[in-house]
């Protein structure tokens, strides 16, 4: 499968950060660390709005929080002060600023939804949270001491519809796993170490199924998107591209040549819909920070050109036959207008002119 670059998007002034393809796929969420929120259209390329917010820090964590099959009517970010801010539109209008709630003491690592209870949990400080959301669109906690670890918790994800959370802790390599419902106490743990940096499969009972390696020249962590659909794995890099694996075999599938040597493309997100695949990379340098939408290829067309059907030697032969029939008739037609039919019709008793006929 092939990709290419459909749309570069450039707005954000330093690193960008964070990623997130609202749930239709047809809008886009960035955040860096110039302040910026930026709503972009994946249809086409043109930014849509700008949300400011200098003191809440750069931006370190962003998600949709949608309730419904509409999508795209609330998002919520998290950044470097710790708060989590919540944003609404109503009837396609622009996006409005809604609340805020106080997270972490420090910046907001990672942010999930759960769609099928309405909760929004958060990594910073070394622990997760989960907060339920009120009918007033705020954020309430439901673990009052939630359990610290001594490495910063990196990452959230909710998994058996939103019954359970993993944590993943970046000096350590574990992954905790947790029942929303008795969140302190520890279900299962895996803990998966490298030199390098890798991406693995687990299984939810915590068993090891696969890992493969991904080179990188810095010791930088890197997002991951999964095409469950496409069976790709999409990994960013260190040094001007993002490669793409095979989610099953952990097979290199091809990479997706986003900037110059040496720079960092951190945040990598993909979006699956219609059949088909996009794939959004961002630049994490500051000064010529970039986000490029990536699109499969249509094979199809391509395809369908390399097998047009081309001018075959018959169809040209026809065609002379025709013209000789169209010349002979006109010198005939003239021959009788001028009177010199029998002149003309003594001449062609000597002379034999070859016709094939199909």
């Amino acid at each position: 499968m092939e990709f290419s670059n459909n749309f570069t998007l450039t707005r954000h002034t330093k690193a960008v950060n964070v990623l997130a393809v609202s749930k239709l796929g047809a809008l886009l969420l960035t955040g860096g660390n110039d302040g910026w929120v930026v709503l972009w259209s994946l249809t086409s390329g043109e930014m849509i709005q700008e949300i400011y917010s200098p003191a809440a820090g750069y931006i370190s964590a962003i998600t949709w929080t949608d309730m419904d099959d509409r999508g795209e009517t609330m998002f919520a970010f998290g950044a470097s002060d710790g708060n989590i801010q919540m944003y609404e539109r109503i009837n396609d209008a622009l996006f409005e600023f809604w609340s805020t709630t106080i997270g972490h003491s420090g910046a907001i690592e990672s942010l999930a939804w759960d769609p099928n209870y309405c909760r929004l949990a958060s990594a910073g400080d070394g622990h997760p949270q989960v907060w339920n959301l009120t009918p007033d669109k705020t954020f309430t906690s439901m673990v009052s001491q939630p359990e610290k670890q001594a490495y910063v918790a990196r990452t959230v994800h909710f998994y058996d519809k939103g019954a359970s959370l993993l944590v993943s802790y970046l000096e350590s390599g574990d992954i905790f796993c947790y029942s929303i419902e008795s969140l302190g106490s520890q279900m299962a743990q895996k803990s998966v170490k490298q030199d390098h940096c890798f991406s693995g499969n687990t299984a939810l009972d915590g068993n090891y199924l696969l890992s493969f390696n991904h080179v990188i020249l810095h010791n930088v962590p890197l997002q991951i998107s999964v095409a469950r659909q496409s069976g790709l794995l999409f990994v960013g890099g260190d040094d001007g591209f993002a490669r793409i694996f095979d989610y099953t075999t952990g097979a290199y599938r091809g990479q997706l040549d986003h900037g110059n040597h040496g720079d960092c493309i951190t945040p990598v997100v993909s979006h699956e819909g219609h059949s088909r695949c996009v794939v959004v990379t961002g630049t994490c340098l500051n000064g010529h920070s970039s986000v490029k939408v990536w699109g499969e290829d249509d094979v199809m067309l391509k395809e369908h050109a390399t097998s047009l059907p081309s001018s075959s030697p018959l169809t040209t032969l026809q065609l002379i036959q025709f013209a000789i029939i169209c010349i002979l008739v006109n010198v005939l037609m003239h021959a009788l207008q001028s009177g010199a039919f029998s002149t003309l019709y003594i001449l062609l008793q000597h002379v034999q002119i070859p016709v094939v006929w199909t």
